[in-house]
């Protein structure tokens, strides 16, 4: 198995992304060559939870400028990764 790092960057906190962790889902930034299968692996030895299911995104690169320089932002991929339910301990 690749290192976890390197498959997810980052956990993406937005506004979508924090509705969307009440229903159970997480919201990641992912290496964009990452596979789901991965991307599951990866989120279960970091969360140390189940995967229940793994959606994923590519957004595409756009192109940037500032001033007269003409530049593109890289190409990117998130996840959305469905976490089974854990029994609360009441």
């Amino acid at each position: 198995m690749t290192k976890i790092f390197e498959v997810i960057r980052k956990p993406l906190l937005t506004e979508k992304g924090q509705i969307l962790r009440e229903s159970n889902v997480q919201v990641f930034e992912v290496a964009t060559w990452a596979t789901k299968h991965q991307i599951e692996e990866a989120v279960e030895v970091l969360l140390g939870a189940k995967v229940k299911s793994v959606r994923t995104v590519r957004i595409p690169s756009r192109t940037k400028r500032l001033g007269r320089f003409v530049g593109t932002s890289g190409p990117r991929k998130k996840a959305y990764v469905e976490l089974l339910e854990t029994p609360s301990a009441e």
